[in-house]
């Protein structure tokens, strides 16, 4: 009997030794695929390495597609495979669920280290050299002085725009405009002829690049010493080919579209022009305008000095609306006399104006001390955002400063008359409190559905997928005052990029002459924390090298997305900045 159960008990350590040394790769699916969940990301890429049968077992589509779920559910790869993929995602070429994990893991990697993969840099026409080509609006005459320290308060435009992952620039070749797409690294020509034309501000949004520009030969003699030019806007429509794509699931999960197929070209079409004043504007540090517009309507607000003799009358000014959706071939500015003009109803037209007059009525006459900072629209309103600063000195600036910083949005709609919204925030204190409401580094990354996905996973869900879009709405409206200006007072937001679908936002804060540059990236279901932090730690923040600024904010302006951020350096060169 002795020998029997010697025997059965080593037949018992046989098996246990068996069972101990099985395999990782070896597991059943569902075991495997519980047991990775508890790996970090870079750790899930680092297994891949360990051996063949860990190769595979890592790289197959279960795994990665979990794992990339897991820890980037919020990523745009994740959101495409969720949803299906979008018509304007780049090109149709395979790419496997690995390599796009692998991807992914490398930008969030480099994104929550705030340590660019790669930094490439693009030559652009500069205005103070190619004045013929270029000459922005000039900002309001305000600047931030408290003792003996300066600071810009509002920048310059640059003479380039982004979206979507489109970079327009004007090229050192005569200025000719070119489109570059960033995720395939392919330029496009703009068929924009800048030929005797003087541009003076270029955006794009909404799938529609408008360039405001005037004729470089005066049109009109304004006085004694300033004459005028016409000045034009141009529209062009800007879209990504449409990719195939198919209709079968395993093909929709188990690849991703390389950005080398052809399908990922840009097509850039003429849509219409428009005369945006009746006279013309003189080229000048004094006259100014402001604009914006989407993919149906174009706003534009006008400030002039009065010019009177004596020098006492307010400014003129005067805010327009234009209806631009229907594509019109007539060019105004080929017809200086107006005796081809088509029918307004087949071409860009006015549908609402506002001067001083009425601008006053619902609180938007500037007067000699002007506070826009900068349109806003929507589908169907204008917004208004103006800005005062306790600390603000300059011509323009206010007699009477505020006792706290304050921003504010005025709402009207686009068309007819209606209610009008109003929406104001100030701040004051130290870099320890801010009593902005809205204060937060991550406060325009917030969702709505956050504590109900909190309790999803609590009960159990550990795979947690993207909100809904509604979710992301109010973070990107543009009827809230812009309170972001102040969030970390007595710091001076200057300017943020902001992915809120991807819960990632990079912050260019300025205290006169102490300057920092963040990323803040949404924890907890993002990406996974450090293995000696806290899962569970709010707004992580993680601040660029200080060089970063000079390479970034030379135009005080960033854009970009989870992918990369966009800037201008110190030397007028547009900075890429990739994850």
């Amino acid at each position: 009997m002795a020998a029997d159960t010697a025997e059965e008990n080593g037949d018992a350590a046989s098996c246990s030794t068996a069972t101990l040394s099985k395999d990782l790769a070896d597991l059943p699916q569902d075991v495997f695929l519980l047991i990775i969940t508890y790996l970090s990301a870079r750790d899930s890429v680092a297994c891949r390495s360990i051996s063949r049968a860990w190769h595979a077992a890592f790289t197959s589509e279960d795994a990665s597609l979990l794992l990339l779920r897991w820890h980037f559910s919020r990523s745009r790869e994740t959101r495409a495979l969720v949803s299906g993929w979008d018509s304007r995602s780049p090109g149709t070429g395979r790419e496997s669920i690995a390599a796009v994990f692998a991807k992914v893991a490398r930008r969030y990697h480099h994104l929550r280290q705030a340590k660019p993969r790669l930094i490439e840099k693009i030559d652009v026409v500069q205005e103070a050299t190619h004045r013929d080509l270029h000459r922005g609006v000039a900002p309001w005459d305000r600047i931030l002085r408290w003792n003996d320290n300066k600071a810009i308060f509002q920048y310059s435009d640059p003479t380039w725009c982004m979206d979507d992952g489109l970079l327009i620039y004007p090229g050192l070749d005569g200025g000719q405009y070119v489109a570059y797409d960033l995720e395939t690294q392919r330029r496009f020509h703009v068929p924009f002829d800048n030929a005797d034309k003087t541009v003076r501000r270029v955006r794009l949004a909404c799938g529609v690049l408008v360039i405001e520009w005037c004729e470089r030969a005066p049109y009109h003699q304004l006085n004694e010493r300033e004459v005028v030019h016409r000045t034009f806007a141009t529209a062009y429509d800007v879209q990504r080919a449409q990719s195939r794509s198919s209709s079968s699931r395993s093909a929709k999960l188990a690849i991703v579209r390389s950005p080398s197929d052809d399908s990922s070209a840009w097509t850039i079409v003429f849509r219409s022009e428009w005369k945006i004043h009746f006279l013309g504007l003189p080229l000048n540090a004094t006259d100014r305008f402001f604009s914006t517009h989407n993919g149906t309507h174009y706003a534009l607000y006008i400030w002039q000095p009065h010019r009177s003799p004596w020098g006492d009358d307010d400014p003129i000014e005067q805010l327009a609306v234009w209806n631009i959706s229907f594509p019109s071939a007539y060019r105004p500015s080929l017809d200086p006399a107006g005796t081809k003009r088509p029918d307004a109803d087949l071409g860009p037209s006015v549908i609402q104006r506002l001067t001083w007059r009425e601008l006053e009525i619902i609180g938007l006459r500037q007067r000699h001390t002007p506070a826009i900072r900068e349109l806003a629209m929507d589908e169907n309103n204008l917004y208004v955002h103006e800005e005062e600063h306790r600390w603000l000195a300059g011509t323009q600036s206010s007699i009477f400063p505020p006792r706290h910083h304050t921003v504010r949005c005025t709402g009207f709609p686009l068309v007819g008359i209606g209610p009008i919204w109003y929406d104001e925030c100030c701040a004051d204190g130290d870099v320890h409190m801010s009593f902005c409401p809205r204060s937060g580094s991550t406060a325009g990354l917030s969702f709505a559905d956050a504590d109900a996905e909190a309790e999803a996973e609590a009960a159990g869900n550990r795979a947690p997928t993207p909100l809904p879009l509604t979710s992301y709405r109010k973070s990107t409206w543009p009827g809230y005052a812009p309170c972001w200006r102040h969030e970390e007072f007595p710091y001076l937001t200057v300017s943020d990029m902001k992915d809120a679908l991807a819960g990632v936002r990079v912050v260019a804060r300025q205290c006169f002459m102490v300057e920092a540059l963040s990323v803040f990236v949404m924890p907890r279901i993002s990406i996974e924390a450090d293995e000696d932090a806290d899962a569970d730690t709010e707004n992580p923040e993680a601040r660029f090298a200080d060089e970063m600024w000079t390479e970034l904010m030379g135009k005080g302006r960033i854009y970009g997305d989870e992918r990369w951020v966009v800037g201008e350096d110190a030397e007028g060169r547009i900075t890429i900045v990739r994850f």
